[in-house]
């Protein structure tokens, strides 16, 4: 075989395998279908609301307007509000904060796509994490 035709044949080739890899890499990380997140009990895409403290929602996320809801994650920004439960619970202050998070770690749970995560500020679910594991089923 000659080079220029040993060229063509290995540019064929090459491109051939390109376009059979490229829709299994995308594959792999954009499932089709809808993502949603659980709302302690309630699923929901694209919440104006997310309750942190599902128990006695002392700590959730208001006014939550997003800037995107794609299949790898959703951005989004809105207003923390707590409780400082100081002295009690029950006798606490209310306080905000404005934030910035991330919804993330989309997995399939029973044929629904879920985002299991809430990434944002140091102690804004809580804890001194960054990250907010969200139901993957009512509670």
């Amino acid at each position: 075989m000659t080079a220029p035709i040993r060229s063509s044949v290995l540019a064929l080739v090459g491109a051939s395998l390109l376009t059979l890899a490229t829709p299994l890499a995308a594959g792999a990380h954009s499932a089709k279908g809808p993502t949603y997140l659980y709302d302690c009990s309630t699923v929901v895409q694209r919440p104006s609301q997310i309750t942190i403290s599902c128990a006695d929602a002392d700590r959730l996320v208001k006014a939550i307007t997003w800037s995107s809801w794609s299949g790898r994650s959703a951005h989004a920004r809105g207003t923390l509000e707590w409780n400082t439960c100081t002295p009690t619970c029950a006798a606490g202050a209310t306080k905000t904060k404005v934030i910035t998070f991330t919804a993330t770690d989309r997995k399939e749970v029973k044929g629904r796509w879920l985002y299991t995560e809430l990434k944002g500020p140091r102690g804004a679910w809580g804890a001194k994490s960054k990250v907010f594991h969200l139901p993957t089923a009512p509670l």
